[in-house]
C-alpha cells in the first residue's frame, strides 16, 4: 500500500551524499543511575551529533525536573523514576530520519501505580534538526492535518476493536493529532496515546500505526 505519508520524506532527500550510513546508537546512564539510560547518537559529523544529542539530554533533563519539582510542590516522595529507549527508524540513504522513543516513568509512594509516558525524538540526521509535525502535514508539504486525524481515527477504531480495548465516552471524534509520534524501520508512522489521553489506565499507552 502507498504511503500517505511519502510526500512528507521530499524535503529529506538532500544533502545524502554527507550521510552514508546509519546512526551508531549506544546506551548510557544519565548521573550514573542504572533506571536512567537514554541514547548517545554518533552519526560520522561532530556538529549533528551535538545537536542531537543535546536534544535527547534536554529532554531527560526536563521529565526529571518536572518530576522532583512536583513532588516539592505537593509534598510527595519519589519513590522511583527510570527511563529507557527504543530505535523505530535509522534510516540512511535515501531517507535520512532516525526516530528514537523514550519511555518515561516515575512513581510517587503511595500512588495507585506508576505515570509513564513515551515521548518520541525525530531528527533529520544530515542536519540534527528535530522533526516535528510539519513534516507530515501541509505546512511541510505532506497532507493536511485534517486528513491524518480522520485516518487515525479509523485506524484506532480499528486497534481498538481487534485488542477489545475501551475508549472513553468522548475520545471520538479526534479533535486533534497526537503530540507525539514516530517512524518506524519501515518509514510507518505511528501517533503515540498516552495514558488517560482517550482511553482508561488499564489500555495502556496506546501506539497506532498508520501504516499497518
Amino acid at each position: 500500500m502507498k504511503k500517505i505519508f511519502l510526500t512528507a520524506l521530499v524535503a529529506l532527500i538532500v544533502s545524502v551524499q554527507n550521510f552514508c550510513g546509519a546512526a551508531s546508537i549506544e546506551s548510557a546512564r544519565f548521573n550514573d543511575d542504572d533506571r536512567l539510560i537514554y541514547p548517545v547518537v554518533q552519526t560520522g559529523n561532530a556538529a549533528v551529533d551535538k545537536k542531537i544529542n543535546t536534544a535527547i539530554i534536554a529532554e531527560v533533563d526536563r521529565f526529571l525536573t518536572g518530576v522532583y519539582r512536583n513532588a516539592q510542590e505537593n509534598d510527595y516522595t519519589v519513590a522511583d523514576v527510570r527511563t529507557s529507549f527504543e530505535v523505530g527508524s535509522n534510516q540512511a540513504g535515501s531517507t535520512v530520519i532516525l526516530s528514537l522513543v523514550l519511555t518515561e516513568s516515575n512513581y510517587y509512594k503511595g500512588g495507585a501505580h506508576p505515570a509513564t509516558y513515551r515521548h518520541a525524538l525525530n531528527f533529520n540526521v544530515t542536519n540534527g534538526e528535530l522533526m516535528d509535525k510539519s513534516y507530515l502535514t501541509d505546512i511541510g508539504s505532506g497532507v493536511p492535518e485534517s486528513h491524518l486525524v480522520e485516518r487515525l481515527e479509523k485506524k484506532l477504531v480499528e486497534k481498538v476493536e481487534r485488542e477489545k480495548l475501551f475508549l472513553f465516552d468522548d475520545a471520538l471524534p479526534l479533535k486533534k493529532l497526537p503530540e507525539n509520534f514516530y517512524w518506524d524501520k519501515n518509514l510507518h508512522v505511528h501517533f503515540i496515546f498516552q495514558h488517560y489521553e482517550v482511553a482508561p489506565y488499564a489500555a495502556g499507552i496506546i501506539d497506532v500505526d498508520m501504516d499497518a
